[in-house]
């Protein structure tokens, strides 16, 4: 299999780091890749925030540290000669969690476990032909829009009596439509989603927890340096996820700006990697404050 340009963009259709304390896509993950490819991606997150694993929901006082392991699987195939992909994506979280005013507990707890479990479909609605490896070698990359539908499944980790939790118990799906287009060495992309959430009945004991949609867009201006090597600047913008607790308003409508840094390497035509880190820079009272360091590696075949 003739892999060469796939070293460009090994992560098309291969939507990143999941909802779970890290919403936004990473650059150029939606861009155009062979069909028949099975990829398999491993990551590591390490993050500082004011939210228990799942993002949507901040807790006061709250100052959570987690290392966020994810291993994400993934294939990309044909459908009426335009790409797409399915995706399985596992976390697994070792978090350290304590409260300003020991609101809940005093001191810090420590908790680990498997995270909720999503399932990813993607497919290209322009400007990403279904290509053989050998095909795509000498294809010119051009602007595009691809769709996914995300559905989280609430398998992880999870006891109504604690407060800090890995997984969510309650099902999340999130329509995305991601749209780029190439000035040169230069990419410039913009994804928007919005993520519906399911009721969640054992919230904290016994209350329900309900949840309006959550609406994203998020942007990336990225470079390639060279055909191993690109850099992008990366920023995020979220607004909604107001909820209600046995039908109680919370007053706790979410807005926040998330900017970042990412870098993105080949090790060869089949393994890569990137290096990434954002930083909420602007945040509405009752919102994620989170930072992420993230590495990730990808290998092809």
């Amino acid at each position: 299999m003739n892999l060469r340009r796939v070293s460009f963009s090994v992560s098309l259709l291969a939507l990143s780091t999941m909802s779970m304390l890290s919403q936004a896509d990473n650059a150029r993950d939606w861009q155009n890749i062979p069909i028949d490819l099975n990829m398999v991606f491993g990551y590591y997150n390490r993050i500082d925030t004011n939210t228990p694993i799942d993002t949507a929901l901040p807790i006061d006082g709250l100052s959570l540290d987690a290392d966020l392991y994810l291993l994400r699987l993934a294939r990309s195939f044909d459908i009426a000669g335009r790409n797409s992909a399915i995706q399985l994506i596992q976390p697994y979280a070792d978090v350290a969690a304590s409260f300003d005013d020991a609101r809940f507990f005093s001191g810090t707890k420590h908790n680990g476990g498997l995270g909720d479990t999503q399932i990813v479909f993607a497919h290209n609605f322009f400007g990403g032909p279904a290509l053989t490896a050998e095909e795509f070698a000498t294809w010119t990359p051009e602007t595009f829009m691809t769709g996914a539908m995300w559905l989280t499944i609430p398998n992880g980790d999870y006891d109504k009596d604690r407060v800090i939790n890995i997984g969510a118990n309650r099902w999340v799906f999130k329509p995305e439509v991601g749209f780029g287009t190439p000035f040169g060495p230069t990419w410039l992309e913009v994804n928007t989603w919005v993520s519906l959430f399911g009721d969640n009945d054992d919230y904290l004991g016994d209350s329900k927890l309900e949840q309006k949609p959550l609406y994203a867009i998020e942007g990336h201006y990225s470079y390639t340096i060279n055909r191993a090597l690109w850099a992008s600047l990366d920023a995020t913008y979220s607004t909604g996820g107001e909820t209600k607790v046995d039908g109680v308003n919370q007053d706790n409508k979410q807005e926040n700006v998330l900017a970042g840094a990412s870098m993105g390497f080949m090790l060869s035509p089949q393994f890569g990697g990137m290096i990434a880190y954002t930083d909420t820079v602007s945040e509405r009272d009752k919102s994620p404050d989170v930072n992420t360091w993230t590495l990730r590696v990808n290998y092809v075949w």
